[in-house]
């Protein structure tokens, strides 16, 4: 009894226990707008690297960020500070109509700067109202086969601004667009990126003739096509047209290295044992060097003994370098080293 009274007493005479406070809301990220004058403001290049980097991670949410980021775009001409603004363009939610209106703007301006600008926000938004004027754009003639032989900037905005809505249509209208692209592809070799990355299953059985052709602009966009990434679904479609590629000792040395990497990334595991067997069937040590290319690049657990082979036994010092690195990757250090060490 005496417990409790003294047990009461005490609750009564000791202060009560302060409330725990809240925690603090999560400060809100800066804005687009906010980030834009920090850059201004900043005193080094290495702090305006840092704000930039931010920029490329915030989408612009409103009219005021899309004027920040042009003003940012149009007065620092440099590739990382331009960079940044096409990432955060890239972050627009699609469903900002809002913002419509601001790109048509952009894309009525004469300069080309505005227009490039232009294209890659209304291409985010999929602005149909858009899509004329994107299509004139891209429509007009290259006036050089490379950006580089442009020696001002604006004719270098300009040309980067047609393929830029070469490239919008390509992933907005593809079919339709795919005749438009095939005979800017002659004007221009770099087009042969995007028909590459975009149209691989059309472009694939024209490299050989591109490549072969004698035509510099021809063989340039058959090296671009054929280095374009392309999806897991075009490389499984077009795989055994790859390995023909592949196979064919009297096909461009560029062509086949490319056809062993997107082979090779396609592969299943058994496909990828297959590979391996080419590679050890392969009489000449180039062609062992594609199949090793091949399996190496679909990373699948088939190919590790082979990687053990190159990594204890190649003379070749780059690819054993290479193979050690990528053992290491695939099961660990201290693995790769037993497995070398046991060979």
């Amino acid at each position: 009894m005496i417990t409790l009274l003294l047990a009461a007493w005490m609750s009564l005479c000791l202060p009560a226990r302060a409330a725990e406070p809240a925690p603090a809301a999560p400060a809100a990220a800066p804005s687009v707008t906010v980030l834009k004058d920090r850059f201004i403001e900043a005193g080094s290049s290495a702090e305006r690297t840092q704000i930039l980097d931010q920029i490329a991670k915030t989408a612009p949410v409103s009219g005021q960020d899309v004027a920040h980021l042009f003003d940012l775009f149009s007065r620092f001409t440099d590739a990382y500070t331009r960079d940044s603004v096409m990432a955060s363009l890239a972050r627009i939610a699609p469903g900002s109509p809002q913002l419509e209106p601001l790109f048509m703007t952009y894309l009525r301006q004469p300069e080309p700067e505005a227009q490039l600008f232009g294209v890659n926000g209304a291409f985010r938004l999929r602005a149909r109202a858009a899509l004329p004027m994107i299509r004139a754009i891209a429509g007009r003639k290259f006036a050089a086969s490379s950006v580089t032989e442009n020696n001002m900037m604006t004719e270098r905005n300009a040309w980067w601004t047609q393929y830029e809505a070469l490239s919008a249509l390509a992933q907005w209208e593809p079919e339709k667009s795919y005749s438009l692209l095939e005979s800017k592809g002659l004007e221009s070799a770099k087009v042969g990126a995007l028909l590459g990355r975009y149209y691989w299953k059309q472009t694939l059985p024209k490299l050989r003739a591109w490549s072969e052709s004698g035509d510099l602009i021809a063989s340039e966009r058959a090296a671009l096509a054929v280095a374009a990434p392309i999806d897991l679904a075009a490389a499984r479609e077009t795989r055994a047209e790859m390995l023909k590629l592949l196979r064919d000792p009297k096909v461009d040395a560029e062509i086949r290295h490319h056809m062993a990497l997107k082979v090779g990334v396609s592969s299943t595991d058994e496909e990828a044992a297959a590979l391996v067997a080419q590679h050890d069937e392969a009489k000449d040590a180039t062609e062992r060097l594609y199949w090793a290319t091949a399996a190496f690049s679909s990373r699948s657990p088939k190919v590790i003994p082979l990687l053990v082979r190159y990594a204890a036994q190649t003379g070749d010092e780059a690819m054993r370098k290479g193979a050690t690195a990528q053992l290491k990757d695939m099961v660990g250090d201290a693995e790769a080293g037993k497995l070398i060490d046991a060979k």
